[in-house]
């Protein structure tokens, strides 16, 4: 069941402290982590960036499909919150660094590691060590601290509309990537809160959440649903943190449906009403792959 339905009905303020502590990295990497702001409500993504840098003198090998997984995340009452995900086993350490070489990425620590519970929280990642020196050397991060709190207003109201379309129960078949019996009715309510309250941070949670519901669906039409839902994420809530997944998605559907025509024009009208932004720089990514109808 996805994380919707885990979060239960908690309305909260996160606040993010930095505590930006001596790092404990190995002889071998440094790790760093960081938030670009400080203070965020419950749902809204928190997204922890982190680096790792190779500080010794010889190639280092990794994997990098592990990192989202290795935050340690405990709460003033010393309960750990482990990653929902699993980490990655049985698969080789196939990427590298070059001496001073430095790897960055982010992890929505939220919906990552299910914080949902008001409280003060300790965050730091830590590599654990491989087989051997130069294969995944271990090191820690320094620390942030994490404090939640209750959102207040028209924000309590929003999340108290997107808690409520979670709870939608329709006969719609299920799909591997969303909890079962979400169908129309839900998808209607998550498009009455981005209406309601189009400046929410829950807004753009919303029309994800939409999106989610029919991404799988074996019914083309009601797949073909997604792509308006898809273009206004992408149009009114460029900073939202999946903005560069949203767009992978959009194209995949057209993929699916066979409708070159529709992602070539798609593709070209944000390039006109957005130029010279993130929005246009996208597309013209994707542009460029639609018209050979090449994806990878």
């Amino acid at each position: 069941m996805r994380t919707t339905k885990l979060m239960g009905t908690v309305s909260m303020i996160l606040i993010v402290l930095f505590v930006f502590l001596p790092l404990q990295a190995s002889e071998k990497i440094q790790i760093r982590i960081w938030t670009d702001k400080n203070e965020y409500l419950v749902r809204e993504p928190i997204i922890v960036n982190y680096s790792i840098k190779n500080i010794s003198d010889k190639i280092i090998k990794m994997t990098f499909l592990d990192s989202p997984f290795q935050f340690k995340i405990t709460d003033q009452n010393g309960i750990t919150y482990p990653s929902i995900g699993s980490i990655l086993v049985g698969i080789p350490y196939r990427d590298s660094l070059i001496p001073t070489e430095e790897y960055k990425n982010s992890a929505n620590i939220t919906d990552g590691y299910a914080m949902i519970n008001a409280g003060e929280y300790t965050c730091y990642f830590e590599n654990p060590q491989g087989p051997k020196d130069y294969i995944s050397p271990g090191g820690r991060s320094n620390i942030i601290r994490v404090k939640v709190k209750e959102p207040t207003g028209e924000e309590k109201k929003a999340l108290d509309m997107f808690l409520d379309a979670g709870t939608v129960e329709t006969n719609e078949e299920e799909s591997p990537r969303r909890c079962p019996k979400r169908g129309e009715a839900e998808f209607l309510k998550y498009q009455a809160l981005v209406r309601q309250y189009p400046n929410s941070v829950y807004a753009p949670l919303a029309l994800r959440e939409a999106i989610w519901i029919y991404f799988y669906s074996k019914d083309l039409n009601k797949r073909r649903k997604i792509i308006p839902m898809s273009i206004k994420l992408i149009e009114d809530y460029p900073d939202f943190s999946d903005f560069v997944a949203t767009f992978t998605e959009l194209v995949g559907t057209y993929e699916i449906l066979k409708d070159k025509e529709g992602a070539i024009q798609t593709m070209k009208e944000l390039i006109e009403k957005y130029p010279n932004t993130r929005i246009s720089e996208r597309a013209e990514y994707w542009l460029e792959k639609i018209e050979k109808w090449e994806f990878k």
